[in-house]
C-alpha cells in the first residue's frame, strides 16, 4: 500500500516551514588542515539533496581536504540570503533563485549545475481534463515567482493559448495550493518535483504537461570564487564523486534524504520517481556526470531573465554572462572524468 503524505505536510514541504538549523558534517581528526566551505543546502529537492547528504555522510569532502559545514535551510530565499550576508560559501538555488541574485546584483557567482529537475501541469483528477489544450476558459493555481510558473506559462502558449486572455493563471501559497489539490476544488495547477509526483502518485491529479530543464544551481559568493578558487574546484570534484556515489547506492542515500525533515514522509517511490528525471540518477560511467552548465542551461537563465523582468518579478533583466563561471566547473569535470574514482571505494561514517 502506498503511504501517503497530508496535505498539511505538503504545504509545510513547499513552503520551507522546517527549521533552519545548522547541519554539521561528521568531525574527522587528521594531522593535516582541511579547508572549511560552509554550505546552505534544503532537504526537498531531489538529487541536490541526496549530493548533500553523501557530502555530509561520507569522507569523499575530506578526501578532498574539505570540511563541510552544512547548514540546511529552507529554501532558495533563505540560501540567497545565508549567501549575501556571508553566512555561506556557496549553497544550492533554483535556476529563477540563481537569476535574481544576478538582477539585484548580489555578490555571488553561479559556478554549477548542481541536479536537474522537473516542473509540470497537472489536471485533478475531478476535473477530467486530460490536455494542455482544455484548459481554454479555466484557472491554473499555483506560486508565482518561480521556475514552474515560466515552464507553466510556456506551456499554454505552445498550445495555443494565450494566458490573461485564453485561460488565467491564479497565484497561491503551498500550503493553500495542497488544500485545493486534495478537495479537488480547482481543475489546474503547476508545480515542480517531488511534488509533481506526489500528486500524481496519490491519484489527486494527472501531468499534462512537463518540463525537465529546470536545474538546481550552485552559486558561490565572489569572495570564495576569487580567493579560493582551488577549492571551489575541489569540492566540485567532490561533488561529482557524491552524485555518482548516489547514484550507485539509490537505496542508501535515499534513506538518507528520508532520514531528515522536512522529506520524512515523502514517499519512497515518490522520491525514486522525482529523482529519476535528472539523468545523472541513471549515471553508468564517470563521464554522465557534470557540473559545468551547459549552453543550454545558460540560455535558459538568460530566457528566464527576461520572463522575469517582462512580468516585473525582477527589478531588471540582468546581464547574465557577467554572474556565471565555466571555468571552474569545466576543470573540475575534466579531473573527475579521468580520475577512475570508483564508488566503492567510499567510506560511510558513523
Amino acid at each position: 500500500m502506498t503511504s501517503m503524505i497530508t496535505r498539511r505536510r505538503f504545504g509545510q514541504l513547499a513552503a520551507g516551514f522546517a527549521a533552519t538549523a545548522p547541519f554539521a558534517a561528521p568531525t574527522i581528526l587528521r594531522a593535516q588542515e582541511l579547508d572549511v566551505v560552509r554550505m546552505g543546502w534544503f532537504n526537498t529537492t531531489t538529487v541536490s539533496a541526496q549530493i548533500a547528504h553523501v557530502l555530509i555522510r561520507t569522507d569523499i569532502a575530506e578526501k578532498h581536504g574539505i570540511k563541510m559545514e552544512m547548514l540546511q535551510l529552507a529554501a532558495s530565499p533563505a540560501i540567497t540570503e545565508g549567501l549575501v550576508s556571508g553566512a555561506c560559501d556557496i549553497g544550492t538555488l533554483s535556476d529563477f533563485a540563481a537569476v535574481t541574485t544576478m538582477a539585484i546584483g548580489a555578490p555571488v557567482t553561479t559556478v554549477s549545475s548542481q541536479a536537474r529537475f522537473r516542473s509540470g501541469v497537472l489536471a485533478t483528477t475531478k476535473s477530467g481534463i486530460t490536455s494542455i489544450e482544455e484548459l481554454w476558459g479555466k484557472q491554473v493555481y499555483g506560486t508565482f515567482g518561480i521556475t514552474a510558473f515560466q515552464n507553466a506559462q510556456d506551456a499554454m502558449i505552445k498550445a495555443g493559448l494565450t494566458p490573461g486572455k485564453d485561460m488565467t493563471f491564479v497565484n497561491v501559497g503551498p500550503a493553500e495550493l495542497a488544500d485545493a489539490v486534495g478537495s479537488q476544488q480547482i481543475d489546474a495547477f503547476f508545480t515542480y518535483d517531488p511534488f509533481v509526483a506526489f500528486f500524481e502518485n496519490s491519484g489527486m491529479a494527472k501531468v499534462i504537461s512537463q518540463d525537465l530543464s529546470p536545474v538546481i544551481a550552485l552559486t558561490a559568493r565572489d569572495e570564495f570564487v576569487e580567493g579560493r578558487p582551488d577549492v571551489l574546484k575541489r569540492y566540485l570534484v567532490a561533488s561529482n564523486e557524491a552524485l555518482f556515489f548516489a547514484s550507485q547506492n539509490q537505496e542508501l542515500v535515499n534513506g538518507w534524504f528520508r532520514s531528515l525533515e522536512p522529506a520524512k514522509n515523502i514517499p519512497l517511490e515518490v522520491l525514486q520517481e522525482a529523482s529519476s528525471y535528472d539523468p545523472a540518477w541513471a549515471a553508468k560511467t564517470l563521464t554522465d556526470i557534470r557540473a559545468e552548465l551547459s549552453a543550454e542551461q545558460i540560455a535558459k537563465i538568460g530566457v528566464l531573465g527576461v520572463w522575469g523582468a517582462e512580468n516585473k518579478l525582477l527589478p531588471r533583466e540582468p546581464l547574465v554572462a557577467d554572474f556565471i563561471n565555466t571555468e571552474i566547473a569545466a576543470a573540475s569535470d575534466a579531473e573527475f572524468w579521468a580520475s577512475g574514482f570508483d564508488a566503492a571505494s567510499v567510506k560511510v561514517l558513523g
